[in-house]
């Protein structure tokens, strides 16, 4: 058994898990084509040419001529002027969801119903599409479109902090069925909240006595200690480090941080932001290698944003991370009674796979 004292959860670590006789068969991955990748879908909605199947997008990153692009200031990137709004000419796109859990109309009015509280469900939504052509996985995308993706990942978090109303900012993608996502095409879905979740809030409260206790960043010290005893070590950049967490939740989650403190994901520079795209990538395509087409998530938790004299700023004790959660195993009885996680396989072995440095870990078919 491990413990998360950042989630407050422990881990049942037991590989024995992985002898289990298997009654129903995971369902076999269709096999891509290798013309897939550069194929458009006519009848999907978040393909380039179907713009109209889609509310209106909010922000996109248009196809402008390299030697212009590079020519312009990262803080201008912003500028749409190579393409008509809603309209093919785009490398990534940023949209409305239009089934939202979330309503950016409604009020925090707190009801009593007899035993029970309900409120509305307050926020705002929006579904990033990774790329104009119908990929279904992010090991499909190169360099370039990684590079694209992770810079309007933090323009459009930081548009949402703009707004003032919007406490929390909630990145995360699903790509696969057994991960929760309902259409092929690869995206991101980005929810902003105007209360911080109750996971975030007791982190913030663990981070915050640990610090006051021992004088440094919890997460900071999880890092080095990561990197100089490597048992669960994965990758590191100049800016960025990466690792299987001690009480890793699923097979193969891995964690990036920056390696300088950074609470929130939007005070990030651009090298951290160049960084991330090019190790975020590299361990894609290893856990595709690994675990061939696997289904997961992908998480970036960040500081949220407290109003100080009028004024949005991150708490300084977060440590922001991205976690990609591979869905190999299901939740069952135990994890939905107890909340607890089971993990069939270690940590260290995940990591030495993700490394190439040991056998490829594969669950029982």
């Amino acid at each position: 058994m491990r413990y998360d004292p950042v989630y407050n959860i422990w881990v049942s670590v037991s590989e024995k898990r992985n002898m289990r006789p298997q009654d129903f068969a995971k369902p076999a991955h269709a096999p891509m084509s290798e013309s897939a990748p550069c194929a458009i879908d006519p009848h999907c909605p978040f393909c380039e040419g179907n713009e109209r199947e889609t509310p209106l997008e909010r922000d996109a990153i248009p196809k402008i001529p390299r030697e212009d692009l590079e020519a312009m200031p990262f803080e201008e990137k912003t500028l749409d002027n190579y393409r008509r709004p809603n309209a093919p000419g785009w490398l990534v796109r940023a949209v409305p969801n239009r089934y939202p859990f979330v309503e950016p109309d409604s009020e925090m009015t707190l009801q009593h119903i007899g035993p029970y509280y309900s409120m509305p469900n307050v926020g705002i939504q929006e579904v990033i599409v990774d790329v104009p052509y119908h990929a279904t996985r992010l090991g499909q995308l190169n360099a370039e479109e990684f590079q694209y993706l992770i810079h309007f990942y933090h323009r459009r978090m930081h548009q949402l902090r703009k707004s003032y109303r919007w406490r929390y900012a909630h990145l995360f993608k699903n790509q696969g069925s057994e991960a929760g996502a309902s259409l092929s095409h690869i995206h991101t879905q980005l929810v902003g909240l105007p209360f911080v979740p109750r996971s975030v809030e007791y982190e913030g409260g663990f981070l915050r006595k640990y610090q006051a206790e021992n004088g440094h960043c919890y997460h900071c010290m999880v890092k080095e200690y990561e990197m100089r005893e490597r048992w669960r070590f994965v990758a590191q950049t100049e800016y960025l480090s990466a690792f299987c967490p001690f009480a890793s939740r699923f097979v193969g989650e891995v964690h990036i941080l920056p390696r300088r403190h950074v609470p929130c994901f939007v005070q990030s520079t651009r090298e951290e932001l160049d960084d991330l795209a090019v190790l975020f990538r590299h361990i894609v395509l290893r856990l595709e290698k690994v675990l061939p087409t696997p289904d997961y998530n992908v998480v970036l938790r960040s500081s949220p944003w407290n109003n100080v004299r009028g004024e949005l700023v991150p708490d300084e004790h977060f440590h922001w991370r991205l976690e990609i959660l591979p869905r190999t195993t299901k939740l069952a009885g135990y994890e939905l009674g107890t909340g607890y996680y089971i993990n069939p396989v270690s940590p260290e072995r995940a990591a030495m796979a993700i490394c190439g440095k040991g056998e490829d870990f594969r669950l029982m078919e």
